[in-house]
C-alpha cells in the first residue's frame, strides 16, 4: 500500500509506538476489566494486528513487508502471548497468535489489491 502522504513519519512512527503500547496493556490487564472489545478475542486480534501492519507500513515505508514488518509484528504477538503465561487472569495462546497472523495477512492481501487497483487505474 502506498504511504500515506499526508501522514508524516514521525507521525506514523509515534501512531505505531501508541498501537503497540495500547494493545500490550490491553493484552495483559485482566479480562474484566478489558475497557474495549469486539465481544471475540479472536476478533480482537485480527483488528489489532491489521492495524499494527497498517501503522507499521506507513512508520518503516523502506522495509520489506513480507520479510521484514511481518516477522516483526509476528514476534510481537508471541512476546504478548509469552507475557499472558506469566500474568495471573490470562493465558497464553497459539490459536491467539494465528488471529494476528490472519490479521497481518488481511492487511497483506488488501495492499497488494490496492496497489494492483492505483497501477490499472494509473493505467
Amino acid at each position: 500500500m502506498p504511504r500515506f502522504p499526508w501522514l508524516p513519519l514521525p507521525v506514523a512512527r509515534l501512531a505505531l509506538a501508541l498501537a503497540v503500547i495500547a494493545i500490550m496493556v490491553l493484552a495483559l490487564m485482566p479480562m474484566t476489566a478489558v475497557p474495549v472489545t469486539t465481544a471475540w478475542d479472536k476478533l480482537d486480534h485480527v483488528l489489532a494486528f491489521f492495524t499494527l501492519a497498517l501503522l507499521a507500513e506507513q512508520a518503516f515505508p523502506g522495509w520489506s513487508f513480507w520479510r521484514g514488518l511481518v516477522l516483526g509484528l509476528l514476534a510481537f504477538g508471541v512476546g504478548v502471548e509469552i507475557a499472558q503465561w506469566f500474568t495471573p487472569d490470562r493465558e497464553a495462546s497459539l490459536l491467539d497468535v494465528m488471529a494476528d497472523g490472519i490479521g497481518i495477512a488481511i492487511y497483506g492481501a488488501v495492499r497488494q489489491l490496492t496497489a494492483a487497483w492505483i497501477q490499472a487505474v494509473a493505467g
